[in-house]
């Protein structure tokens, strides 16, 4: 019998149709009950959605088909810029809908200035007092412009669903028919005019809702401005050397190992390493780094960074879908599709709102027509008609999807990228911080200082010692191979080579077995070790020693410094300023680590860790309650960032790293964690800002309604204002610092 687990497989989907959290949570119910179906998120504010699903049992197509039978309409999302573009056709299909619905309801308007005894000596066309002329007016409005709500409120109950569209479009049918009947059937009230029409109160509803809705989507667009500002980065085309000519090709045609040509003051479109040439790169868009980075043979380079002067040849490696500015972009928008915890409780009270609502415009209706105006089934029916307008559930469903949105824009503009929406909302929960040192706190560009051989024979040692090194990528190894390089020192070719994460390296030059590493480890290894007087020296200088030998002798040792990034101390200052502990864990020998740590000002150090004890330390403070989140940039760093309860990658490390973390600071800097903290923390505080807003206009706001202190009119404004203020409280996000 197979053990093998179904392979899961993430689809991304535009939705169409929807109008409220009350439909996105009816799509989440119903399709996340399907097999194969492991789990799916929507977006009301993205109109998208999330699937996680098994291809095999249950095809993307099958989804697709049950959210059209829902009443929705869904697609494969293939083109993540889409989304814009999208928004500002749904902008300006809301503002012609609204613009049209005005210039019909403003002389129905014009109209109230006899319900108000200051207003009541403004002139007023007889015309517009004529009932079939305030029918036709309604007419339009109701039918041209509200429209859309009755397909909408249709789809939803045909799928046993109820949505914001069907409150506005009972509050208004109401309204409509009601006043209809009466056009067509006049009779003689108790006091001897005829009964009232409702036609503006009907119209006034659908144009503010329109208004409503076309703010709502004016205010979606300015919250995707991050977004484009990385699409923005992606070049279409490529100018590619094929033979001895140079062609001008779109970018789908480039495949990997084709030579680009990178000429002054263009964009690069691709991934790359350079072949030949030398130039200053600007890559400020997507490392923060302000000053152009000097790329030479051999330097990679990212698609979307700018080739200030000279020309390149660069030979493209990760093209498209595939590239890091894409991959930039794939985690914003997975960010923005999920949801915190906070979001589906939020859901579940939309989900039962409209039926609610509902039941208490009957009873209202009810209450008004027999207990306290009998017989006045105008007055009833105005009643109830406020109380389906203002308690439609839209700021609720408004109130944290647009907060998540601007937040991770606003973190994506700073180079943090989150991997998930449920990250953005724990980071600010985070009371102790595990740091890394080498390439965390420190450059992660160490320089040898020095180096001592056994036997006097400095050169030789270098010699080995760089051969053995040549295959890794570890910051120190570089430094050895630069240092050699800078002797001009010719380094053999080495074979056999192990790396063994936290420890060292082993590698075989010219038939001599070299071991590289830490004195505990070369003793583990039945290399008898001495500790060296130079070497208590240079770790007390906060220098990294490594130990040589050769054939199972010690040969000498190695010392490299790496330099504490300048943001290092003022991040670390910030959070332990905020009550946040911050403890150093690093494979370094305990000597260079405190050095390090007091220069910083961190006080609690794990020297000499291991992958493994970097994981135990990290266990340990979560068994003490702590909430933890792991800072670092290499391989050994990995099983620490994905036990940790928040993995925070420094975006200049190893892919592994980065892929094992939940946030990635794309810039390189600590200084982007606590710029992440402060989001998160900003973030969260504007949901529950939104939410509590949100609650409690319903709460207060249905009472005065079901008592008659609210006109239809005015219930209407204050749902659409309500709606509005959700969102501009979430856009102040993007001004924050």
């Amino acid at each position: 019998m197979s053990n093998r687990q179904p392979i899961m497989e993430r689809q991304s989907l535009s939705i169409s149709g929807m109008t409220c959290a009350a439909c996105a949570a009816r799509i989440e119910k119903v399709v996340g009950k399907m097999e194969g179906v492991h789990a799916i998120n929507v977006n009301f504010a993205l109109g998208k959605g999330n699937v996680t699903f098994n291809h095999t049992t249950t095809p993307v197509e099958h989804i697709m088909d049950k959210i059209k039978r829902l009443g929705f309409d869904a697609r494969v999302e293939t083109n993540l810029s889409a989304t814009s573009f999208s928004t500002s056709v749904e902008c300006n299909r809301l503002r012609n809908r609204f613009i049209l619905s005005a210039c019909f309801t403003i002389p129905l308007l014009w109209t109230m200035v006899t319900h108000f005894k200051f207003t009541s000596g403004i002139w007023i066309p007889g015309l517009f007092l004529h009932p079939w002329f305030q029918f036709a007016m309604a007419t339009i409005v109701q039918f041209a412009a509200g429209g859309p709500f009755y397909a909408s409120a249709y789809r939803a109950l045909r799928h046993k669903n109820a949505n914001m569209d069907v409150l506005v479009a009972l509050g208004t049918s109401s309204a409509y028919l009601y006043s209809h009947y009466v056009v067509f059937h006049p009779h003689p009230a108790a006091n001897g005019l005829h009964s009232p029409l409702y036609f503006e109160t009907s119209a006034m509803i659908i144009t503010i809702v329109l208004l409503g809705k076309w703010l709502e989507a004016m205010a979606k667009k300015r919250t995707l401005q991050a977004l484009d500002q990385l699409h923005a980065l992606q070049s279409e085309e490529a100018e590619v050397l094929r033979g001895r000519t140079i062609e001008r090709v779109p970018l789908t045609e480039v495949v990997p190992g084709d030579t680009l040509v990178i000429r002054p003051g263009a964009q690069i479109p691709a991934d790359g390493s350079v072949i030949s040439g030398w130039s200053a790169i600007d890559e400020s868009l997507l490392t923060g780094e302000s000053q152009p980075v000097d790329k030479n043979r051999g330097d990679t380079v990212i698609g979307g960074t700018v080739n200030l002067n000279g020309t390149l040849h660069v030979r493209a490696e990760k093209i498209g879908s595939h590239s890091a500015l894409s991959h930039m972009i794939q985690l914003v928008v997975q960010a923005q599709h999920t949801k915190p915890s906070i979001q589906r409780h939020a859901d579940d009270i939309a989900e039962l709102f409209v039926p609610i609502v509902v039941s208490f415009a009957v009873i209202t209706f009810a209450a008004w027509d027999f207990v306290f105006a009998p017989g006045d089934f105008g007055e009833a029916l105005e009643h109830a008609i406020s109380v389906l307008v203002i308690a439609c559930p839209c700021a609720i469903g408004l109130a944290t999807p647009t907060s998540v949105l601007v937040g991770s824009g606003k973190a994506a503009q700073k180079g943090i990228l989150f991997k998930d929406g449920q990250h953005l909302e724990m980071l600010h929960q985070i009371d102790t911080v595990l740091l890394d040192k080498t390439g965390t706190i420190t450059e992660g560009k160490p320089k040898l200082t020095d180096y001592i051989a056994d036997g006097g024979d400095e050169a030789s040692l270098l010699r080995y010692a760089a051969a053995a090194e040549a295959h890794s990528e570890h910051p120190l190894s570089r430094a050895v191979i630069a240092a050699a390089e800078s002797k001009r020192i010719t380094v053999p070719t080495a074979s056999g080579f192990q790396s063994f994460p936290g420890y060292g390296i082993r590698a075989t030059v010219e038939e001599q077995d070299v071991l590289i590493g830490s004195a505990r480890w070369l003793r583990q290894e039945g290399v008898p070790v001495h500790e060296m007087t130079e070497a208590v020296k240079f770790e007390s200088q906060g220098k990294t020693v490594l130990y040589v030998a050769i054939q199972g002798r010690l040969s000498g040792l190695l010392a490299a410094r790496d330099s504490v990034k300048a943001t290092s101390v003022q991040a670390i200052g910030a959070l332990r300023k905020w009550g946040i502990d911050v403890v150093m864990v690093t494979g370094d020998q305990e000597r260079t680590a405190l050095t390090i740590a007091k220069e910083v000002g961190i006080r609690s150090v794990h020297a000499g860790s291991l992958p493994d004890d970097k994981v135990r330390v990290l266990q340990k403070l979560q068994q003490a309650g702590k909430r933890v989140a792991m800072v670092g940039d290499g391989v050994n760093d990995a099983p620490a960032l994905a036990a940790a309860d928040i993995g925070v990658a420094i975006g200049t490390g190893a892919a592994i790293a980065v892929e094992a973390a939940d946030i990635n600071l794309v810039r390189g800097q600590l200084t982007g964690l606590t710029d992440a903290i402060r989001i998160s923390r900003k973030t969260m505080a504007n949901i529950k800002q939104n939410l509590s807003f949100a609650l409690i206009y319903n709460v207060l706001a249905i009472p005065f309604a079901v008592i008659g202190w609210l006109e239809p009119w005015m219930a209407g404004t204050a749902m659409a204002l309500s709606s509005l203020s959700v969102v501009s409280n979430a856009l102040r996000l993007q001004h924050s610092q």
